[in-house]
């Protein structure tokens, strides 16, 4: 399959709602379609960024923790996959969840992330490319890195107090369930640089600039 096919369907996993306005640049709490892929780093004060800076640094070296997949389900990450369908070339993340993690009371730790990011590729191993941290329902992630280090929320389909499912394919959702903002969470991704670092979804070029996705992805 070509690259540029891969990287069209990648797009569409990733793409935001045409029609929704976007939330004005230093925003730090919104729906993931309605916050911009890359936060406004020039709008961080120098102590904002320092922190965001930081924050990168401690999940740079808290990531040698997981030296290998293997390690990380040692340590209590969910690292199974889907079915992938047969003709399903796309990249996925796999958002290898951590039940201890996901119920502790730390928040925005390095250490103990709610979930390791992975890009699954058909035919490649699984390579770390983030982590993920989350909030309980309801309540809002610290925001250190002010404008840099945005949390955003997925619409759901939930069943009372039961967590959310994704929407089906045209937005409704199925009988008996009602939309609603799933908890907050925040991706920080290994790129080289700080604005890439904190986008929404996963920044596919600058993954690869890192040498942490194939070539042939997007290029």
């Amino acid at each position: 399959m070509k690259a540029l096919t891969i990287c069209a369907v990648l797009g569409l996993l990733v793409a935001p709602v045409a029609s929704a306005a976007k939330l004005p640049p230093g925003t730090l709490h919104g729906n993931e379609h309605l916050l911009a892929q890359y936060p406004t780093v020039a709008l961080a004060t120098p102590r904002q960024r320092a922190a965001a800076v930081r924050l990168v640094a401690q999940i740079r070296a808290a990531r040698r923790k997981w030296p290998t997949v293997e390690a990380a389900m040692v340590a209590g990450f969910d690292t199974r996959t889907l079915h992938r369908g047969a003709r399903d070339f796309a990249v996925h993340y796999l958002h290898a969840e951590n039940h201890r993690y996901s119920h502790d009371s730390h928040n925005l730790d390095p250490a103990r992330p709610e979930a390791l990011i992975y890009a699954n590729i058909p035919g490649w191993p699984l390579v770390l490319v983030g982590l993920m941290f989350a909030m309980p329902r309801g309540l809002e992630g610290p925001t250190p890195g002010g404008p840099i280090t945005r949390w955003h929320t997925h619409t759901v389909c939930a069943r009372g107090d039961k967590r959310g499912l994704s929407p089906r394919a045209d937005g409704s959702c199925p009988a008996g369930t009602r939309e609603r903002q799933g908890g907050e969470m925040l991706h920080v991704w290994l790129t080289g640089d700080l604005r890439s670092a904190f986008a929404i979804h996963a920044p596919s070029r600058e993954l690869g600039l890192a040498r942490l996705l194939p070539d042939f992805v997007c290029h």
